[in-house]
Formats: C-alpha cells, structure tokens, sequence
C-alpha cells in the first residue's frame, strides 16, 4: 500500500489534512495505514480526508483500521471523512454499505466535493 499525505484547504478557507491511499487494504498493510493515519488524529488537527479511490481491495481488517481511526477521530474531537469514488472502487464502497460503516463517516465521490464540504 501506498500513501501520499498533503494538506488542503476546505471552501471555508479552513485548513484539512488529507491522506490518500492505493493498494489493498487488508491484513498485510492495516499497520501501516494506522500508522500513517493516527498521528493525525490528535487534539488540535483540522478535518482529515482519507482517500481511498485508489484502494482496489479491502477486507475486515482494513475495515478495522477505519474504525480505529475513527475512534482516535472522535476522542480528539475531529472530523474524519473518506472519499469513495464508487465508480472505481465498487467494491471497497460496497463492503463500507454492507457492514453499515458508510453511514458513521460523511462520505464523497471526490477530494474536492469533500474540500467543498469544509
């Protein structure tokens, strides 16, 4: 898996941090999502975007991880979103809608509907 991480800025004008990854999401790879996801998600950071439209696969462990971040998210009393273009990456939206997780994150077909959103 392969992350690039980055900064945005909302159409609030508000800063968001932004990770997006590619690759499975899975057993093999769930350590270093954590890893180069949760040092984000501490007191004082601004929304953070995870976006997965490059994530060919997923499985319960990197479901798993998300739950995890969202957890750390909610303790630091950050908003955490995802980005989930269906069109490319059916199959990770579907496991999100199948467990009923899609429905604790807001959600976005792209980073920029997701920036317009802050």
């Amino acid at each position: 898996m392969e992350f690039v991480t980055g900064t945005g800025i909302g159409e609030s004008g508000v800063g968001v941090n932004l990770v997006s990854c590619s690759g499975n999401l899975d057993l093999e790879t769930v350590d270093e999502f954590k890893h180069q996801v949760l040092p984000f998600l501490v007191v004082g950071s601004p929304t953070l975007i995870i976006d997965l439209t490059e994530v060919g696969f997923m499985d319960s462990t990197g479901l798993g991880g998300l739950i995890t971040a969202l957890k750390r998210a909610r303790q630091a009393e950050i908003e955490l979103e995802l980005v989930v273009n269906t069109e490319r990456t059916e199959r990770v939206g579907q496991l999100l809608a199948l467990t009923g997780v899609d429905i604790l994150f807001p959600t976005y077909e792209s980073q920029q509907l997701a920036l317009e959103s802050n």
